[in-house]
């Protein structure tokens, strides 16, 4: 028998069985450490301790602190939660006072299986603890994202060994293979050839693979063919604009300063992105990649004063400066706002520490500029002491606009030609300033011969006297009788020229010169200037903790620069505040090297973590953004950590671990979900029993229909496409059209970053919002996507481009077989099935008599491009498996 459950009763039942625990939930014993403080923390704790003046005199941080109570007496009875005053309170509402913030019905019933099985506490810090201190308890500081990185020994499995032969057992396999095998699964069969080549040119270029591309690695029968094709596409520039996108999101690149509606353009942040693509490109070490972005000023000994002169002298020092520009990528109002001055610059530095932390740390620091962090042993104070470290270079006091933050840039042989040209445009400017004085002169004559004779002397005094020294008298006689005169001046002339018949004659003297002049100074070269991070040595500024995040109430103690408490002791991560040994403070060089010393348990493991996950499509910590204590589990992290660790030993170098990963059996195994028990135990598939299908991202998705198209401009690098408002209603690339360099036709990596203004159709597919950067994007599956490619105007023209593609490969003459084989095989990489032909076959014949019957232009090219159209929508040509 059925029932049929009324469904506004569901939130009420579900509640009232929160309160019945099972079995296994009753036997469990409760700890505060582990289960209750948590809960306190998270709710309780602003009001009872962490101020230094305790709401009711209740403290909740400790056991002990509990039992001595507060105002209103005891607050628990241990063995009776009913009996416990605390216990009262929270369960019928009374607290927390904001209805916004009240504990879940689970959590309350948590805390009164804790009172009733005795409210047991682990040990607790001796001595007395005084409101407002930052209490950081043994179990906080076990979270296993702060513990040292180790290096695990490779699991020995028998079966991987056996099936390896005598080839050596990849590290990635020998973690997941152990995994794998505790739960009764295995791995799945290894995807064919040609589905490894298009999953590994996406994951490496954002690409699809080239005709070519596909023919060199069948061709390669060799037991190296695979490898060799992961190094080719390892080695393409394309490389480095698929991955320099990864790290743009969490960096928060912008092209914009966004922070307001006016939304004003960053005409020179493209130098630090070309500046990533580069340095992935080249292989840079990511302890020197990190340490450029964070101190790339302090590694060339560069400060605000001397930037531009060391520019100048030395090329090599433009790099370090350009990538200092991940300090300037934060929202940014202080040069256009409205608002209170120091509450934009306030804003800018806050936005500026949540970057760096989630980049690197990945940890919500931002969440304790007010207060203690909330769920983390985070203090208020490790907020401050980040702030510190990059508070010379976000002065508050000695403010520079983001116009000021920059150097100019120019090579010697532009340099050369600028003097050169300018020498010219000055000697024309003294000419024809000269000739018009010349002819100033003529004309004054003139005009001095139509004054009657008796005024004539007292005129020609007066006009020839410099304005600023004539008398009043003189002054006073030109303007009243003579107001030609006091009018004749050479900015003036044209207005006298027209009276005279030689008038023309006379302007073209010196007019012909300025022409030259001004033809030579566009001709000139101009500089472009880098957004750079440089500190003022005139003034060194001091850091404060503000009470309740309030920049109007500093507290008292200067704060020294430094990184989290939790992941060393204050000596450890506590750096000078300003260093002799360098002409600027220090600070944060100081701080980088630490990150990249190879002991800070985060930066590696959150770097790793990204770099799985842009491989596997989802990471070994789901939360890639937040590794604090309520991140996910790691679904394998002694394969995490040894990864990471991995990576520190060899220099960083990123291009290895693509290597590593992209050869092991774990991810070349097939996405087909072919295994009933497989599915059963781990339908998410974290043990990685098979490859995940993943959809491509924005980007790609943009790039691979013009790659296909062969409308793709592969030129690298320089200033960004901007996008317009078109008349549809759309944010587009360009004006809508293409001009003759086809700069619109560029990879997505190069088009404009608006804020304000994201393009249409990569934010239909889930472009990042940079607020102010993307820890992590999310992916989703929505009708409007397949709208949004079916109606596209820019859809319709990469389609009929296809079809001129397949018409140029297969020949005009060919069948209709022919051009859809070509078609497909050009779109997707493979071959089509029979079912797939003929189902293509028959749309375009469809077509092909439709168009006929229209008597369009080209029936053939209009039937070929709506067959391409359709391809462009297919989860083959979105999906990679």
């Amino acid at each position: 028998m059925y029932y049929r459950v009324n469904a506004l009763l569901l939130p009420g039942l579900i509640s009232l069985f929160a309160w019945i625990p099972s079995a296994s939930a009753s036997d469990e014993r409760l700890t505060f450490e582990k289960d209750i403080r948590p809960i306190f923390k998270a709710y309780c704790f602003h009001c009872h301790g962490e101020e230094k003046e305790l709401s009711g005199a209740l403290d909740l941080r400790l056991k002990r602190l509990i039992l001595k109570g507060g105002d209103s007496g005891d607050a628990i009875a241990p063995g009776k939660h009913a009996d416990s005053l605390l216990f009262q309170y929270v369960e019928s509402g009374d607290m927390p006072p904001d209805e916004k913030q009240r504990l879940k019905p689970d959590e309350v019933a948590v805390i009164a299986r804790w009172i009733d099985q005795g409210a047991a506490a682990g040990p607790e810090p001796a001595g007395e603890v005084k409101p407002g201190d930052f209490l950081m308890t043994a179990a906080e500081r076990s979270h296993w994202a702060f513990q040292p990185i180790h290096k695990s020994k490779l699991p020995d499995v028998v079966r991987l060994s056996q099936a390896a032969k005598a080839s050596t057992v990849n590290p990635v396999d020998a973690f997941v293979a152990r995994k794998l095998q505790a739960n009764g699964l295995w791995f799945s069969e290894e995807a064919d050839r040609l589905t490894l080549l298009r999953r590994a040119a996406f994951d490496l270029t954002g690409l699809p693979p080239a005709p070519e591309d596909v023919k060199t690695y069948l061709a390669d029968e060799s037991p190296e063919a695979y490898e060799k094709m992961v190094d080719r596409l390892l080695a393409s520039h394309h490389y480095g604009e698929r991955w320099a996108r990864h790290w743009l999101d969490v960096a928060g690149y912008a092209d914009s300063e966004g922070y307001n509606d006016k939304d004003v353009i960053r005409a020179d942040a493209w130098h630090y992105r070309d500046y990533v693509i580069r340095a992935l490109n080249a292989d840079k070490p990511w302890d020197q990649f990190i340490q450029e972005q964070l101190a790339g000023d302090e590694l060339v000994k560069a400060t605000h004063a001397t930037a531009q002169k060391l520019v100048d002298q030395d090329p090599a020092v433009c790099d370090k400066l350009t990538a200092t520009g991940f300090l300037r990528l934060a929202p940014d109002g202080t040069g256009s706002s409205p608002m209170d001055p120091a509450l934009a610059r306030n804003q800018v530095i806050t936005e500026t520490v949540k970057i760096m932390s989630s980049s690197l740390l990945g940890m919500t620091v931002g969440c304790a500029e007010c207060h203690h962090h909330r769920f983390d042993p985070i203090p208020q104070e490790d907020f401050y002491r980040l702030r510190a470290v990059i508070a010379p270079v976000y002065d508050a006091d000695k403010w520079r606009k983001p116009t000021s933050r920059r150097a100019a840039l120019m090579s010697k042989e532009e340099k050369a030609k600028a003097v050169e040209l300018s020498a010219k445009v000055k000697k024309l400017d003294e000419q024809h300033n000269q000739i018009k004085a010349e002819v100033t002169q003529l004309i004054s004559e003139r005009v001095l011969k139509e004054v009657p004779e008796a005024d004539r002397e007292q005129a020609k005094t007066a006009y020839e006297t410099a304005v600023k020294e004539r008398t009043a008298e003189q002054a006073e006689f030109l303007k009243k009788k003579y107001p030609m005169l006091d009018l004749l001046v050479p900015g003036r002339l044209h207005l006298f020229l027209a009276r005279y018949k030689d008038g023309k004659e006379l302007a073209k003297r010196y007019e012909d010169v300025k022409a030259e002049a001004d033809k030579l100074r566009k001709q000139i070269p101009q500089p472009e200037y880098i957004r750079v991070a440089t500190e003022d040595t005139q003034h060194l500024p001091e850091t404060f903790v503000f009470y309740r995040g309030d920049m109007s109430s500093p507290e008292s103690e200067k704060i020294a620069p430094g990184g989290l408490t939790v992941v060393g002791s204050k000596t450890e991560n506590t750096f000078p505040t300003n260093d002799p040994a360098v002409p600027t403070s220090g600070r944060r060089l100081a701080y980088a090297r630490y990150l990249t010393s190879g002991q800070h348990p985060l930066v590696a493991r959150v770097l790793m973590n990204r770099f799985w996950m842009h491989h596997f499509g989802q990471a070994l910590v789901d939360s890639t953004g937040d590794f604090g204590s309520r991140s996910a589990t790691p679904t394998h992290p002694e394969l995490l950590d040894w990864l990471a660790a991995d990576f520190m030993e060899h220099d960083w170098e990123l291009k290895r671990i693509h290597r590593l990963i992209m050869t092991s059996r774990t991810y070349r195994q097939t996405s087909a979900s072919h295994s009933e028990k497989a599915l059963a135990v781990d339908a998410d598939n974290r043990l990685l029993w098979r490859m995940n299908l993943r959809r491509l991202e924005a980007e790609s998705i943009r790039d691979a229909i013009l790659a296909v198209s062969g409308e793709l401009n592969r030129a690298p690098f320089g200033a960004p496409i901007p996008v317009s408002l078109a008349d549809s209603g759309i944010i587009t690339v360009g004006s809508g059209k293409v001009s003759a360099d086809r700069r619109e036709l560029k990879r997505s990596v190069y088009i404009q970053v608006r804020r304000t203004q994201p393009v249409t159709m990569l934010n239909a597919f889930d472009a990042p919002s940079m607020e102010p950067n993307c820890e992590r994007r999310v992916s989703s599956t929505v009708a409007t996507q397949s709208l949004a490619l079916l109606n596209s105007e820019f859809m319709r023209e990469q389609s009929v481009a296809f079809a001129r593609r397949v018409l140029a490969t297969a020949g005009k003459s060919a069948d209709a077989t022919k051009l859809v084989q070509t078609a497909w095989k050009l779109a997707l990489s493979n071959e089509p099935s029979a079912a797939e032909m003929q189902a293509l076959e028959k749309h375009f014949q469809l077509q092909l008599l439709e168009y006929q019957a229209k008597k369009v232009k080209d029936p053939q090219q209009e039937a070929l491009a709506s067959l391409c159209h359709v391809l462009f929508g297919t989860n083959q040509f979105l999906y990679v498996e």
